[in-house]
């Protein structure tokens, strides 16, 4: 969306002339321009259109944006080609949507509303009003484009049955625009880029959506991206995007979770006493970092695995996560499924978060084609029990060592209401002969212990605790 190089050079002018412009002015001429700072809290978003290329929507939602404007057309002469899946994927990742015209006062104003309506659907709940861009005449004086405008905001208003929103700067609203205040009572999305609080034209006394670059750095967005806020929290944005989201919308935002609405917030199933597998596509099973790094291959248990490159970093830049959520408590056994050709680690460093601990277990994951034990742990009834696998193994990158997340299977050996007292906390008995079972301690072959009966136990349960907190990304 244009916020234009004029906007930019009148807007650093007007600040080095503020020292002296006042002087002699009449009061009604100084105030003409109104400098509204937010009322208090605010949200960020962007707005985006074919420009930004593919954007990696989740990327986006993790990097704290709230909300994304997505233009559909640039009159009815060009359709962006990226809308239809920019606006499924904004809605997918729970980021508010809203849709904007780059408007061409020359051209019909109803063919131009009726083309954005047609490529945005039914209006949602929890969508933000549409938007009609003004930044170009088409050659038309002020009076034609008030008029042009009007009949655009007519129609989109009659077919969402909420107000749309205007787009403009300061400078071309009062120039081009004749500083019409035909359309006050509706929101109003300012552009000016340098300042922290913007000069709204005469018509408005607030504003809804703030545009303060063209030129922001988004995760999951090469280049450059228009930047944006909104005057208000979480809350306010609610409000304004067609009213508070709805149980059954198909987006979990706002107050939803998965206790007060799982058909819009699924929860990772829990873990049976019969155990269960946790395989590629279940919700219980998350990938982190950068998900273009991930690559998925048909193979593995369910015809389906996900692998990346290893690295010799202090931390994970990818990771998997299989988050665990226990009906009985107990000693149970965990397996991964390591495929040939596509499991080379030979440094496989699986952290597991189990009954208030947090210990290692280091494989080859080209061991055994197929089915490769980590040991035997305690879990406690409920969920925050985990087992990690980050790409930091130690094996340089340049290495290309394949790195495999496929399924892990979790299954009951002994559970606490089966008739035999629990063992210790801390400690689990060796299943004979698994040569990767873990014994006793909490130790586990070639990793490490946070069992609290050591001498340490204290700080390394501190540390796992402190670990669950960093690491372990829960989905909801």
């Amino acid at each position: 969306m244009g916020g234009t190089q004029r906007l930019r050079l009148l807007g650093f002018f007007t600040f080095l002339m503020m020292g002296c412009a006042a002087e002699g002015r009449p009061i009604a001429a100084i105030h003409e321009e109104l400098t509204v700072c937010a009322n208090g809290p605010t949200l960020n978003g962007i707005d985006v259109s074919h420009w930004q290329g593919k954007i990696n929507w989740d990327a986006v939602k993790g990097d704290g944006i709230s909300f994304a404007i997505i233009r559909a057309s640039h009159g009815t002469g060009t359709i962006d080609k990226e809308f239809d899946r920019n606006w499924a994927e904004a809605k997918r990742v729970g980021i508010k949507r809203g849709v904007y015209q780059y408007f061409e006062p020359g051209q019909d104003p109803v063919a131009q509303a009726n083309l954005m309506l047609d490529m945005m659907g039914p209006f949602e709940p929890g969508d933000l009003p549409p938007v009609i861009d003004v930044e170009t005449t088409g050659g038309l004086g002020a009076a034609a484009v008030v008029a042009s405008i009007t009949k655009w905001i007519q129609t989109v208003e009659a077919a969402t049955g909420v107000k749309p929103m205007i787009y403009s700067g300061l400078y071309f609203w009062k120039d081009n625009v004749g500083n019409s205040t035909a359309f006050k009572d509706y929101p109003f999305w300012i552009a000016q880029y340098g300042r922290q609080c913007p000069d709204l034209p005469s018509a408005w006394s607030d504003w809804v959506f703030f545009q303060t670059s063209d030129s922001g750095k988004v995760a999951g967005i090469s280049g450059d991206v228009d930047t944006n806020l909104f005057n208000g929290d979480m809350t306010a944005l609610e409000a304004f995007a067609g009213g508070m989201t709805q149980c059954g919308d198909g987006v979990c935002n706002g107050g939803e979770n998965g206790a007060t609405c799982q058909a819009d917030c699924p929860v990772c199933e829990s873990v049976t006493r019969d155990g269960r597998i946790i395989d590629n596509g279940d919700l219980c099973l998350e990938l982190g970092g950068n998900i273009t790094y991930w690559r998925e291959a048909a193979a593995g248990h369910g015809g389906s695995l996900r692998w990346t490159y290893t690295t010799d970093k202090a931390e994970a830049a990818n990771f998997c996560a299989w988050n665990l959520d226990f009906d009985a408590s107990g000693r149970y056994k965990l397996e991964v499924h390591t495929p040939a050709p596509y499991s080379q680690s030979k440094q496989a460093a699986y952290e597991v978060g189990h009954d208030g601990e947090v210990s290692e277990r280091k494989i080859d994951q080209g061991l055994v084609d197929g089915w490769i034990s980590l040991g035997e742990f305690r879990f406690a009834v409920g969920p925050d029990q985990y087992v990690f696998l980050g790409d930091n193994t130690g094996e340089h990158n340049d290495r290309k060592v394949q790195l495999v997340c496929d399924a892990l299977r979790v299954t009951p050996i002994e559970l606490d209401d089966d008739g035999a007292a629990p063992p210790p906390k801390g400690q689990a008995p060796t299943t004979g002969n698994d040569k990767n079972a873990w014994s006793g301690g909490g130790e586990l072959g070639g990793g490490c212990s946070a069992a609290p009966g050591k001498a340490r136990g204290g700080a390394w349960l501190l540390l796992g605790v402190a670990l669950l907190g960093l690491r372990r990304r829960r989905l909801r």
